[in-house]
């Protein structure tokens, strides 16, 4: 019925009350706050593949941090700072942020909002600097004024919010802030986010400020972004490599929409143990695929049972799961990662097998073209994460996701189909991201 709260929700992180999984990261998240409240902050980096639940789990994270989500029955207070980079945020563009985001939690009373401003006094000179007037090693002597300054106005806001006192200028005691930073394997060397991170938190350690915890998330490259910057940053941060969910958590996942679809609409749903296995199957343990899957077939069931038509419908028809998860997912890897017919021939080979291993002999059986163009092609795709490597195999590779595969054979042509000397790419979605 066309009425119904569909309450599986693939657009938008997983909300807390709903959160499934993660028993081990959201213990070690836990004591990450307990200890900063301690004087003792573990920074973290949370990692992993696109549509495995790393902002899901930073939402979970904020609401415990303000005591919405309690911890062993206790409810913490923390400041939080939360956004994400991108390609052009500078040094003082996320100051900048930060800035912003603790005067509006904290400058409430007029004596507050005094004592932020002289906090804050030290930007009215970046904002000079900002004006390109500077020679090149003035700008990195003043580069690290602002970065002394920045530290000690953070430290000096994070011990006055800890104050327990009656006369307090700020409305509440504050355990600590937590500046979380979602997207950071999106930095640039313009941010050079390792180094700013390191010099900072060591200049906060130096000046005993202990409440100060950072969290970062990002794709499995964010080592590398966080290495290249400075050697020595990932040393600060504790690694939580996020891994696809068992299939008991994805059933769990879908039972718990279901209960929450159940508290809101008059008719009841369930699904059946055939859709079910599907769901699971084609999720892979990928949180996001659970909720498109979910949704799609959510939507597609009309009397109450979701069957596995309602799945097949819901994923394969028009504007379906595969279509949208694909628009969001993998047209990227697939046309603008790679720029040869080659590879993507490659890849459409690949595709018959689904995600099973298959051996470059296999393939150069299919393969129209020379076996110096197969190689290249294989390597491209091999360094560009697109397929993987088989460990201790050589020459056998397979694709990431079954649901890549099906995408692939679903809405692709292949050159000589299209009787084009490209590959046609098919319109892309208006919600596909």
């Amino acid at each position: 019925m066309s009425n119904k709260v569909n309450t599986f929700n693939p657009n938008s992180p997983v909300n807390p009350g709903m959160f499934v999984g993660r028993i081990d990261e959201t213990n070690r998240l836990e004591q990450a706050l307990i200890q900063t409240r301690a004087g003792n902050p573990g920074h973290f980096m949370l990692t992993g593949e696109r549509g495995i639940g790393k902002s899901s789990l930073l939402l979970w994270l904020k609401y415990a941090a303000e005591g919405r989500v309690a911890i062993n029955g206790e409810r913490l207070k923390f400041l939080i700072v939360d956004g994400d980079v991108d390609n052009e945020t500078t040094q003082n563009g996320l100051v900048k942020r930060i800035q912003l985001a603790l005067d509006r939690q904290l400058g409430v009373t007029e004596a507050a909002k005094s004592f932020l401003s002289d906090s804050w006094k030290f930007l009215q000179r970046v904002r000079v600097m900002e004006t390109g007037l500077e020679q090149a090693p003035e700008k990195a002597q003043s580069d690290e004024v602002m970065l002394d300054e920045f530290a000690f106005s953070l430290g000096n806001i994070a011990k006055r919010t800890a104050e327990a006192s009656e006369t307090s200028m700020f409305s509440a005691k504050y355990d600590g802030i937590l500046i979380l930073i979602d997207e950071a394997d999106n930095c640039s060397g313009i941010l050079n986010l390792g180094s700013f991170l390191k010099l900072l938190l060591e200049r906060l350690q130096r000046a005993d400020c202990t409440r100060v915890l950072v969290g970062l998330a990002g794709l499995p490259n964010l080592r590398n972004r966080l290495h290249t910057s400075h050697p020595s940053a990932l040393r600060i941060f504790e690694e939580l490599a996020l891994s696809r969910l068992s299939d008991d958590e994805v059933s769990r996942v879908i039972d718990s929409c279901l209960n929450k679809a159940n508290e809101q609409n008059e008719q009841k749903t369930s699904v059946d143990e055939a859709a079910r296995k599907l769901l699971i199957s084609f999720s892979e343990g990928y949180p996001h695929f659970i909720q498109q899957f979910g949704y799609s077939a959510f939507a597609a069931d009309t009397d109450g049972v979701i069957t596995q038509a309602d799945f097949v419908q819901g994923a394969f028809g028009e504007r379906g799961a595969l279509e949208l998860i694909g628009n969001r997912y993998y047209r990227d890897d697939f046309y603008n990662k790679i720029q040869s017919d080659g590879a993507r021939q490659v890849l459409r080979i690949m595709a018959d097998d689904l995600d099973g291993w298959v051996t470059k002999q296999k393939i150069a059986a299919k393969f129209k073209g020379k076996e110096t163009i197969l190689t290249n092609a294989l390597k491209t795709l091999r360094d560009r994460k697109i397929i993987l490597d088989k460990e201790g195999t050589r020459g056998t590779y397979r694709l990431q996701h079954k649901g890549f595969a099906l995408w692939i054979k679903l809405n692709t042509k292949a050159q000589a189909e299209s009787g084009t000397g490209e590959s046609p790419k098919p319109a892309a979605s208006e919600s596909g991201g």
